[in-house]
């Protein structure tokens, strides 16, 4: 009972330290802006933090990253490759009279299939890191008073986070859509090449200006307009800042995916079997991928209100 008791104390009081960083940090965030360094460090430690405090959403982001990269390995290329060898049979003109159109159609089908199961896999995946998302920033917002963890946890209402996520959705596939049409509408008058680079242009542009978006459409109590507009006026001058950061945990990622693919492809690849070997990477890649987007979204949260308190700083 005595070491029950023991354990119960420091888990509170490691609890309080944790408390107390998080209120550090906040007040070090409405007094500066930090340097790209200091949002990896702090984003890394409140990485650590998250982790111990959410191990189970953590582990189902885990599960569904593997599960994605698995169906990629296996089942998805495996279709692909079908279709692959089907099509080369149709663009054989002596092979062509043994074509079935039957194997077509139930190869397309297939496919369509798989397509229709990676879609609905990864619309998971982004539906968990908008909680991870909405959490890490009540966990860096955190207050000590009593009364305040309670308004804390009634800002986390699933069913609102849902609806947003839906209209979120919505968006980027009338989004994508409406780029697809402009590759068609492009390609009748310029060749293959100037097309796309004009669509990729205007992908870009839009990327580059909803830097702040999904952080304050999903951490901030507005709409989805309101959401752009705020991330139009946050993001003069403070495109960089939140810019950097990212690309320098894409680098971390990918060396780190790189040598767990090259260790992980010796070690198995000596013993000849390529179904383990897939199945490690598959892990392996889950892993990296949770790691990525995990830390990815703390630091995005991070530079987010560090732009908002200062500039609210200046307002005063």
């Amino acid at each position: 009972l005595l070491e029950h008791i023991a354990t119960l104390v420091n888990k509170i009081k490691k609890e309080r330290r944790d408390l107390m960083d998080l209120y550090n940090l906040r007040n070090n965030m409405r007094s500066r802006y930090f340097s790209m360094l200091e949002y990896l460090n702090n984003g890394f430690e409140i990485f650590k933090m998250f982790v111990k405090k959410h191990p189970l959403l953590v582990f189902s982001h885990f599960v569904f990253s593997t599960v994605m990269v698995l169906f990629i390995t296996f089942p998805f290329t495996e279709q692909a490759v079908k279709m692959y060898e089907f099509a080369k049979k149709v663009n054989n003109t002596k092979m062509q009279k043994n074509i079935n159109i039957n194997e077509y159609a139930s190869l397309l089908s297939s496919l369509f299939s798989m397509l229709l199961l990676y879609a609905l896999i990864s619309l998971i995946l982004q539906f968990v890191a908008v909680i991870i998302r909405k959490k890490a920033g009540l966990e860096i917002e955190a207050e000590e008073d009593a009364e305040k963890e309670k308004i804390k946890k009634d800002k986390f209402k699933l069913g609102k986070i849902t609806l947003k996520f839906i209209i979120m959705m919505a968006v980027y596939l009338i989004i994508g859509l409406a780029l697809m049409m402009l590759i068609v509408v492009f390609s009748l008058v310029l060749d293959s090449s100037s097309a796309l680079f004009i669509v990729s242009v205007i992908y870009f542009t839009l990327f580059f200006n909803v830097l702040y978006l999904q952080q304050i459409y999903y951490l901030r109590d507005v709409n989805l307009v309101e959401a752009f507009r705020y991330n139009l006026y946050l993001s003069k001058g403070k495109r960089l800042r939140i810019l950097l950061p990212i690309i320098m945990i894409a680098l971390i990622t990918f060396f780190i995916n790189y040598a767990l693919n090259y260790f992980t492809g010796i070690t198995i690849g000596k013993l000849q079997n390529l179904q383990m070997l897939g199945i490690v990477t598959s892990a392996t890649g889950g892993i990296v991928k949770t790691f990525s987007v995990l830390y990815t979204i703390i630091a995005e949260n991070l530079v987010y209100f560090n732009v908002e308190y200062m500039d609210l700083k200046k307002l005063k």
